[in-house]
This record gives C-alpha cells, structure tokens and sequence, in this order.
C-alpha cells in the first residue's frame, strides 16, 4: 500500500509539474510575443539589422493578409497562437521528461556512495536536461514551423491564419514541411535546457537560496533565472538562428539542407556575428 501511495504521489507530481510548466509557458508566450517577433525578423534578414525600434514600426506598417495598410498593433502578435497551442504540451513535456530522466538516473546510481553521488550530481542535471530537450524539440517543432511561416517577411500576405497556414503547407509541401528544422530544435532545446539547469543547479549549491525572506528568495530565484537564461540563450542562438532559416524555407526550394550545412553557410556568408542575429 505504501508503494501505491508513492506511485500515486510521483504521477500527481508528474501532472502538476507538467501543469504549471503550461500554464508559466502560455503567460511567457503573451507577453513576449512582440520580441519574439523582432528576433525572428531579425534572424532571418541576411543583411544588417536596425534597431528594435525600427523593426516594430516596419511590423507594424506591414501589409495584412487582407490588403489592409493601417498600423495594428495585433500584427506585432502574429504567430501567437500557434505558440500558444504548443506551449502547453511542449512545457509540460520539458518539465516532466526532465524530471523522469533525472529521477532514472539517479535511480540507477542508488548503490553509489554518497559522495560519489554528490560528485555526478552536475552532470546528472546536465544529462536529463538535454535529454528533456529532445522530447520538447519533437513536439514543438511543427507549431514553430506554422510561427515562422506566419512571421516570415518573405510569407506576408500568403497565410491568413495559423488554420489556413496549416492547410497550405499539407497542400503544397506535404505533411514532411511539418518536421522542418527539427534537428536544429534538438540542438536549440537540448543545450538550452542542458546550460540552464545546470548552471540554475550550481548557482544554488554555491548560494542556496535565503530562507529568511520572501523578498530575498524572490529576488534570489529571479536573479539566478536571468543568469541561467542569458548563459544558455549565448549557447543555443545559432541553433535559433539555423533553426529560424530552415523553418521559413519552402521544402521544395531549399537553400539550407541541414543544421551542420545552415550553420556554415550563415558563418561564411554573413559572418559568425550573423549565428547571433536576435540575441
């Protein structure tokens, strides 16, 4: 019965880890859509990028898909629901896949001693946050394959809606456009979620956080967040950046055939500063 019991416990936790993971994702997702937008225009321009500024004043100057010219601020959200309908599950599959890889291979360490425990504890984390970057990218990447599509510059015009997007990709590029950039989504969340847990793990172990205040533990876990983010955005961007290209091509007229080979090209044809275009 006890066993019963702690089964039960670990699957309640599952869900709401997998939970709040959606929930914390789909807030995230509205209120930075805007810059979501510019870094993905950013991305994929080839040539020198102004400010943020001036991008949002192009964006929201831009043509609609229904011939109208008047400045609307929802054109800086385009590409939201799509993010917004992946989000959950892709959350939720992050979390959730991290948290199994990491209980699995802790369990499998279980006869270790206890400093030899402590020791692999690093790359523990690292391991099972790359591991959950896998199963996120092979769910994310057709909504984010339907997000850029809509934010593509070169695609203004062409797609309606997220609906109309869908059904054109089926049509013209067949359900395989789907899976587009999915490599480069592997290489963009699994050493994203690899630098950022682990380095969220090693700021607590060198500055655990306070416990005699609120205020102290939030700003501690805000601080520590922002640290993570920024340490792991520097070490996936130019997985972004392919990802981005390869996602916005058309599957039948591919200037960029892989990760490896868009990297490269990008590098040599734009310079290395290019892989960090929207960073």
């Amino acid at each position: 019965r006890e066993q019963e019991r702690g089964t039960m416990s670990s699957s309640a936790s599952h869900t709401i880890l997998a939970c709040a993971g959606g929930i914390a994702g789909a807030i995230e997702a509205v209120l930075v859509q805007p810059l979501e937008l510019i870094k993905v225009r950013f991305q994929l321009n080839h040539g020198h990028n102004g400010s943020i500024i001036s991008c949002a004043r192009e964006i929201l100057a831009e043509e609609s898909a229904g011939g109208g010219t008047t400045m609307k601020v929802s054109r800086l959200f385009r590409g939201l629901l799509p993010e917004l309908c992946g989000m959950f599950p892709t959350r939720s599959v992050m979390y959730s896949s991290n948290e199994m890889a990491k209980r699995l291979l802790l369990g499998n360490d279980s006869n270790r001693k206890q400093e030899k425990m402590n020791e692999e504890t690093t790359s523990i984390i690292a391991l099972s946050g790359a591991f959950s970057g896998v199963a996120e990218a092979a769910v994310v990447t057709p909504f984010q394959v339907i997000k850029i599509r809509l934010q593509a510059k070169e695609h203004l015009g062409k797609y309606t809606n997220s609906l109309d997007c869908i059904q054109k990709l089926c049509r013209e590029e067949g359900l395989l456009a789907f899976s587009n950039g999915l490599s480069a989504t592997i290489g963009r969340n699994s050493v994203f979620n690899c630098v950022y847990f682990t380095v969220m793990f090693k700021i607590k172990q060198l500055s655990p956080t306070p416990q005699d205040s609120k205020v102290k533990a939030t700003v501690h876990s805000l601080v520590t967040g922002f640290v993570g983010g920024v340490m792991a955005t520097m070490c996936n961007a130019p997985f972004d950046v392919a990802k981005s290209r390869i996602q916005a091509q058309n599957s039948k007229s591919m200037e960029y055939t892989s990760t490896i080979q868009a990297l490269m090209k990008i590098g040599r044809a734009e310079g290395l500063t290019a892989l960090y275009k929207g960073f």
